[in-house]
This record gives C-alpha cells, sequence and structure tokens, in this order.
C-alpha cells in the first residue's frame, strides 16, 4: 500500500521524555502530535515540581542532539550539584558532588525550554488518555489499527506510530503488558521554605545552593533549592499508603495535623535533632504526597516465551506490540535515584536514532505504507534491546537507594559510598 505522505506519530505524554522525543522529530521534520494531558502549558496552582539534576551523558546528550543545550545551559546550575549527607542527629556531616557534571535545573524550567522549540499546534492540551485498545479485524496489527480514547469523549486513530510517554501509571504500557507498579513502602510528602519563612536563612546556610539529606531508620528528610532561591523539602517515610490517604493519619489535606503527627513523640521524626526538625515544623503548603512506585526489574525480559520458576506463563511478560514503543516511567518506573529524568530522556535519544536509520532520508517520494511498518518495528526492535537491560538496572538501582535510605546507620554508609565514586560520578539520591 502508497499513500502520499506518512500519518503523524502520536506521543502520549507532554514531560521532559515525551518533548524531548517530539523535539527530535521536530529537527528532523517528521510529522507527530503529542497529546498532554494538562490543560495548558500553565502549571495548575499548587502544582511544585522540583529541581531535576541533568547529566552530561544522558540528558545533556538527549539536548544537545535535540539543539537546545545553548538553552538549557542559560538556566542550568552548575552551583547547585552539591549533597550535603548528615544522619537524623546532625553527625556524619559531609558534602559531595560539587564538581559533577549534572547541573540543576526546576522542571518548568525544562519543560518549558522544550515547549518553545516546537510549534505551538504541535502539542494538543487537555488530552487525558482514559483507554488504548487494537481494532483486531486487521490483518496485519500496526500503529494505524490503535485507538486512542480520551476523557473528553474524543478519539484519535491512524498513526504512523505510537509512543507511551505517560509515565509510571501508562496506559499505553497496557498493549505491551498488564505490569502496573507496585509501591515500594516509602512516600515522601513535599513541602516548601519561602524566602520569608522562619527557616528560610538557617536552609541557606546548611544547604546553600545544592541538595541535602538527612536520614533515620524510619525516615528521611532532603532539603533542596530551587531557581527562585526557595527551598523544597521533602519528608520521606516508611509506611502504608493508607496513612496519608483521605482520613489518614497522615492527610495532607489538613497540614498543621499532619505535621503534629509528624513530630510527635510517636513520630517519624521523633529524636531528630532540633535544627531538622524545625525544616518540618516550618514547611510551608500545600503539600503533596509522592509514594515511591516502581514495577519489578524481571519484567523488562523482551521474550514471549519468558516463564515463571515453576514452568507457568508469565502473564506480565514485555510481548512486542506492532507500532507502539514505550519510555520514561512508562516503560521502567523507578525509585527515585538521580537517574529518572535522565534516562527517560535518554530513552528519547535512543528511539529517535533507532528511527532515523530505518526510515533515513524516506520522507521524500511515494511513501509504502507496508514498508514503513517494517521498518518503525525494527527500529523498536533495535530500541528495546537496548533500552531493556538498562531500564532493569535503573529500577535495581532505585531499588538499591530504598535499601540504603533507611537505617541507624544510613548516613555512614551513604557517605561511604560516595566517597568510593569518582567526582562526577556521584550524585543526588533523588529528584522530585
Amino acid at each position: 500500500m502508497s499513500s502520499s505522505k506518512p500519518a503523524p506519530i502520536a506521543i502520549i505524554g507532554g514531560g521532559p521524555c515525551g518533548l524531548t522525543f517530539a523535539r527530535l522529530l521536530e529537527c528532523a521534520g517528521i510529522d507527530y502530535v503529542v497529546f498532554e494531558r494538562d490543560a495548558s502549558s500553565v502549571p495548575e496552582p499548587g502544582f511544585q515540581g522540583g529541581t531535576l539534576d541533568i547529566h552530561g551523558q544522558t540528558g545533556q546528550e538527549a539536548l544537545r542532539r535535540a539543539g537546545l543545550h545553548d538553552e538549557f545551559e542559560r538556566l542550568a546550575r552548575r552551583d547547585a550539584t552539591s549533597m550535603l549527607v548528615q544522619n537524623y542527629k546532625g553527625d556524619f556531616c559531609m558534602k559531595f558532588g560539587e564538581k559533577r557534571d549534572a547541573p540543576e535545573i526546576d522542571r518548568l524550567q525544562l519543560r518549558q525550554i522544550l515547549l518553545d522549540s516546537l510549534p505551538s499546534h504541535r502539542v494538543r492540551w487537555g488530552k487525558a488518555l482514559s483507554s488504548i485498545e487494537r481494532d483486531t479485524h486487521q490483518e496485519e496489527l500496526s500503529a494505524k489499527d490503535v485507538v486512542l480514547r480520551f476523557a473528553d469523549g474524543s478519539t484519535e486513530t491512524g498513526f504512523r506510530l505510537v509512543v507511551g510517554a505517560d509515565g509510571a501509571l501508562s496506559k499505553v504500557r497496557q498493549l505491551i503488558t498488564p505490569a502496573t507498579p507496585e509501591y515500594a513502602g516509602i512516600m515522601f510528602i513535599e513541602g516548601r521554605l519561602s524566602l520569608d519563612n522562619p527557616r528560610y536563612h538557617a536552609a541557606r546556610e546548611t544547604v546553600g545552593a545544592g541538595n541535602s539529606i538527612a536520614m533515620s531508620a524510619n525516615a528521611i528528610l532532603c532539603v533542596q533549592q530551587m531557581s527562585d532561591r526557595s527551598y523544597r523539602v521533602y519528608m520521606g517515610i516508611k509506611g502504608p499508603q493508607e496513612l496519608t490517604r483521605s482520613g489518614g493519619e497522615l492527610d495532607v489535606a489538613n497540614i498543621e495535623k499532619t505535621r503534629a503527627a509528624l513530630l510527635a513523640s510517636t513520630g517519624f521524626y521523633d529524636g531528630w535533632a532540633e535544627h531538622l526538625r524545625d525544616f518540618v515544623a516550618h514547611a510551608e503548603g500545600p503539600w503533596r504526597v509522592w509514594p515511591w512506585c516502581r514495577l519489578k526489574p524481571e519484567l523488562l525480559l523482551p521474550k514471549a516465551d519468558d516463564a515463571s520458576h515453576d514452568g507457568t506463563q508469565n502473564q506480565d511478560a514485555w510481548k512486542r506490540s506492532p507500532g507502539v514503543a514505550i519510555m520514561g516511567d512508562a516503560a521502567h518506573a523507578a525509585s527515585p535515584n538521580g537517574e529518572g529524568v535522565n534516562q527517560a530522556m535518554y530513552d528519547a535519544l535512543q528511539l529517535f536514532e533507532s528511527i532515523s536509520a530505518e526510515i533515513g532520508d524516506k520522507q521524500e517520494g511515494e511513501f509504502d505504507e507496508i514498508a514503513d511498518a517494517a521498518a518503525l518495528d525494527r527500529a523498536i526492535a533495535t530500541y528495546e534491546a537496548e533500552m531493556l537491560p538498562r531500564g532493569r538496572d535503573h529500577i535495581e538501582d532505585g531499588m538499591n537507594v530504598e535499601n540504603m535510605f533507611f537505617g541507624e546507620n544510613a548516613a555512614q554508609a551513604l557517605i561511604e559510598n560516595f566517597k568510593l565514586m569518582k567526582p562526577e560520578g556521584s550524585k543526588p539520591p533523588m529528584e522530585p
């Protein structure tokens, strides 16, 4: 079958991953459309996206290939790469990472750089994907038979390729595996310190322009500076998700009740040094709950005949889905380890390069739809061959972070771990 030109590539999700991929396609002159759930590029009231460290060989490399590294450098904070580590009593205090090639940038700033590089008509706002399915009446499955159904009641189909960059709770992933992320038993509660907060100067003196982390057996506390010089405060705790659900002991709809519970004699920050407790005591709202969730690393095994140890078929096994690819948290959701956004942007670069290698300059002249679909499926296979083992490592590294963070001697263990790393290799262990 031939036609005058190819259909657009559908990108589900307008975060750093999806927008990086869109920018790469834009530079190559490949047609695409981004479907983003947010109503507009203006963040919703109360949105508290934090700061991200963008690494030289992954996230920054994707930006270089996308022609956006100069714009990134204009906003990147290369004086903010340090990590102050201490235990909950304020002991074992050391600072690492000042020489890392991983400058910080606000999540919203990075998103805006990417959005500004795309024609406005390429992003369709208010498009939350509610379900995805295939029209299985087709003889040969391809992206053209994928049906996207959105929460606003609209339906879209007939694409050249469907790419899921729709996060940990990805709907697109359902065409590849029914697996969903599992709760890791850890959650963060996010607050902030504005410039007129009573504890602002204490944060400025102890944390400076970078990040800090303090740890105990049941709780951790991270403080992180933003581009406007305010601070984000992340209160990390181990416990069931019910704690923060509506009516729970730590329901953040009632900040003062939750704050009192965290600081009580039976709370997570009981016994902590007073200067650290003060950050919890003065953290401003709105507070946001951020549960750590991850896919199982063994999921990322691309074998249709994958079986469990008892010989039964693994129903969650990763299966190639014609005309469909997933990136970022959709593919390898992991507990935060400082690599999440970097691996996601690198996914975008790897998928783009695999596509470019297959379709080359075949954008001109008569278009062969069947040959193109086969070429794109080869590109997905090449991409997955590189991404899946890297994604497994990413998930496993996040699990190692979970184990490292909590414990009476967690700070000392983390310090020893940092000492073994090269300066450019050490990294902050979390990102919002």
